[in-house]
């Protein structure tokens, strides 16, 4: 029985906790199992047997990029419904693995997030607050990210063991090349505005400045023995935004 509306909404919702069940075993299989039930109950309703054939055999090992596990739970719920063997299916879940990676590993966290972020920098040292300059990020990431998941889960719905040509899409290759020269730029533009930053708080706040260059430091040390001191860098490194707000507070 082809699954109706609501059943492929239930489990594009439960994409999302996909990772939840995350273990060194079958990674996401659990969760892939759970997003593709609402799915599979529908296909195989009136079919006990044949249904818990199928969830055991979507329980097994399985990875990819997070937002990308829609694609493989469509295409894997399409293949189900059309009628193809089980060891057809096991196949094409297995093949599906190194590309839904490698796609998302490029697009997300390679192009979009740092893209994403070094805007939020740049807005922060162009006077917006941190708070907003937070919120800004997290809506531009989610956009894209939000973005990715629906593209994914209804391409991979439509083309079942097709989907392979999905992910030659020319986007998912212009995107990354597009991203990479802003990327350079706002690092750019975001060393100037917080040597800025770090220029002002030596001139009003030597204990801060102070903080800053152990903090840098200490970072540089932990590049040579991570071990003994990586921890006290990061303390450091965090604690400088909270000593920012706490100067600006008591100065404002």
């Amino acid at each position: 029985m082809k699954p109706l509306r609501q059943d492929l909404m239930a489990a594009w919702w439960r994409t999302f906790a996909v990772q939840g069940s995350w273990n060194y075993r079958t990674m996401i299989g659990g969760g892939m199992a759970y997003s593709m039930l609402p799915l599979l109950r529908r296909i195989y309703a009136g079919d006990p047997v044949r249904f818990s054939e199928a969830v055991n055999r979507h329980l097994g090992a399985f990875n990819s990029h997070p937002y990308l596990a829609g694609m493989a739970v469509g295409a894997l719920a399409r293949a189900e419904l059309e009628g193809e063997s089980p060891e057809r299916v096991e196949r094409f879940r297995a093949a599906l693995r190194g590309p839904l990676g490698t796609v998302g590993d490029r697009l997300v966290w390679a192009s979009w997030r740092p893209a994403c972020l070094l805007v939020a920098i740049a807005a922060f040292g162009l006077g917006l607050g941190p708070i907003s300059s937070m919120f800004l990020f997290l809506a531009l990431y989610n956009v894209g990210h939000i973005a990715i998941r629906i593209w994914g889960f209804r391409r991979g719905w439509q083309d079942g063991l097709g989907v392979s040509k999905a992910l030659h899409e020319r986007w998912l290759d212009v995107v990354p090349k597009l991203l990479a020269p802003l990327i350079l730029l706002l690092l750019g533009l975001d060393a100037v505005l917080l040597s800025r930053q770090v220029l002002d708080a030596v001139a009003w706040h030597g204990f801060f400045a102070g903080l800053a260059l152990v903090a840098a430091f200490v970072t540089l040390m932990a590049f040579r023995w991570p071990r003994r001191t990586g921890r006290i860098a990061v303390a450091l490194v965090l604690s400088i935004p909270l000593v920012w707000l706490g100067l600006a507070a008591l100065n404002g």
